[in-house]
């Protein structure tokens, strides 16, 4: 009688022998008549069902001659039996992780989208590995806190937390399309770009910025802050063609953003194609930090001008306005700066000038 049992693709996993076992006993073939047609000994094949020896290319195409059941499924089934036996090791070597999977943020991720629900704790620690694109945490600060960034002085950014909103870049980074790096072209659209801090519409600042960035090879991505990473921006390289600069509006306020916008371009254009770097207080990356604030505050406002306007007394609403008008700016950068340098007290009515707050999900 035919056999017609083997055209199957199982969705389980058992020793290979097991299955060679039912078919002898439906053949009425014993395994020294097996191993006869085969030219194996009969260790071999008796070794093969009791799943101590794995069936292999070859032996399978034996099997397929001898027996009439393809090489292809012998093969799939002894793959899927040693797949089988990966995972459970693997499960064994997850264990020890799931402490620190715990400490990722994974409920954010959830409402953002960008993480889905565990069904158990090995699978928390697999969908946090898979999340980053690593195989264990000791990878882990190698390949994503590489990064220039600015952060609030008040708080000490949790690590893990830190590298999930980094990472959170980087995916959608690889999702936009950007020419290769033209350091020329970019110093270019900065100077277009500047003009656009008079536009009240985040949804259009963040298009444009990202159009005409990604046309001079430099992904912008709006990604909003993780609780405990206290982050305003971030800048590196992901290849030698295409920069990242990541941006959270932490402060919501259209002179914060601008500043932290020139300040992440500046590590882009000043600092090289280095890997990356931290922002950390008596290192030698503090004198790249002032030279990124240098450019954001020069770029954004001319120097000379603004030395000009600090030496006046009084300044008052109108003259801010008319200064960022000559200068085309938003009004609420020229206060920001003044308040910076301590020419104005941060608590005044002239915040009001600050014309809209950016909240990045509305966009």
């Amino acid at each position: 009688m035919a056999l017609k049992a083997f055209d199957f693709a199982p969705d389980y996993s058992v020793p290979p022998g097991e299955h060679l076992i039912e078919v002898l006993e439906a053949k009425g073939m014993s395994q020294s008549e097996l191993a006869t047609r085969m030219g194996r000994p009969l260790k071999t094949i008796n070794e093969i069902v009791k799943g101590k020896a794995s069936i292999t290319a070859e032996t399978a195409i034996q099997l397929e001659r001898a027996l009439g059941v393809p090489a292809k499924l012998w093969n799939a089934l002894e793959s899927a039996y040693q797949l089988e036996l990966a995972q459970k090791k693997d499960c064994e070597r997850l264990l020890p992780l799931v402490e620190w999977a715990k400490r990722i943020p994974t409920k954010e991720l959830t409402k953002r989208g960008a993480f889905e629900p565990a069904q158990d704790e090995i699978d928390l620690v697999r969908r946090c590995l898979d999340f980053f694109g690593i195989d264990s945490p000791d990878t882990l600060l190698a390949s994503s806190t590489v990064a220039a960034f600015r952060k609030s002085p008040a708080f000490d950014p949790d690590d893990l937390a830190m590298c999930t909103w980094l990472r959170l870049g980087e995916l959608e980074a690889a999702r936009l399309a950007c020419a290769p790096f033209d350091k020329v072209e970019f110093k270019n659209a900065l100077v277009r770009l500047r003009l656009l801090s008079r536009e009240p519409n985040l949804r259009v600042i963040k298009a444009k910025i990202q159009e005409v960035c990604a046309a001079v090879g430099v992904a912008v991505c709006f990604i909003a802050e993780l609780q405990r990473t206290h982050v305003c921006g971030a800048a590196r390289w992901l290849t030698s063609e295409k920069a990242l600069i990541q941006l959270s509006c932490r402060y919501e306020s259209d002179d914060q953003f601008w500043f932290t916008f020139f300040h992440e371009c500046a590590h882009v254009l000043l600092h090289g194609k280095k890997e990356g770097f931290l922002e950390r207080a008596g290192t030698s990356e503090d004198e790249e930090e002032d030279e990124a604030n240098e450019f954001a505050a020069n770029h954004l406002i001319p120097r000379q001008a603004f030395l000009s306007l600090m030496r006046e007394k009084p300044i008052s609403k109108d003259r801010i306005t008319t200064f960022a008008e000559e200068h085309q700016i938003s009004p609420g950068i020229v206060l920001g700066q003044l308040q910076k340098r301590k020419r104005l007290p941060f608590q005044t009515n002239l915040n009001q000038l600050r014309r809209f707050k950016f909240d990045l999900t509305s966009v």
